[in-house]
């Protein structure tokens, strides 16, 4: 008996594990969003931002909102990413070699959202996708 009940917390613990791994929808009524970008020093952009425009805030809330389950894409080369902090949940945007700009929805799960990226482009005053000694 006992090792059944410890089968079934092996099973259970990485399941739960995983389910909390996701991100979760926020309210965006009066949320805290900050950009951080600590590759400042090669793309030339703004090193942090705490977003104060509420229709930036609500546009940039709405779309990590409606992030949907992802899908596996290769982001071991990258051009380097941003942080951002919604409600003090961390999304990175990730700038890949391949693969475009995308957003780490969960382990190994990401999306793409090409009105998203130029809108945090444009406000953190990055003018290239591609920073890197490689860029074309």
């Amino acid at each position: 008996m006992r090792t059944i009940h410890n089968c079934i917390y092996i099973f259970l613990i990485p399941l739960f594990l995983l389910i909390s791994c996701k991100n979760k929808p926020v309210e965006c009524n009066g949320a805290s969003i900050q950009i951080e970008n600590r590759w400042n020093e090669f793309n030339r952009g703004i090193r942090n931002l705490k977003v104060k425009d509420r229709n930036d805030m609500a546009f940039i809330c709405k779309r990590i909102n409606q992030f949907s389950e992802g899908e596996e894409v290769r982001v071991s080369h990258n051009h380097g990413y941003l942080t951002i902090f919604l409600n003090g949940q961390k999304v990175d945007m990730i700038f890949t070699v391949k693969n475009g700009v995308v957003y780490r929805v969960g382990v190994g799960r990401y999306v793409y959202d090409e009105e998203l990226t130029a809108r945090i482009l444009k406000l953190m005053k990055i003018s290239n996708r591609c920073w890197g000694e490689d860029c074309k």
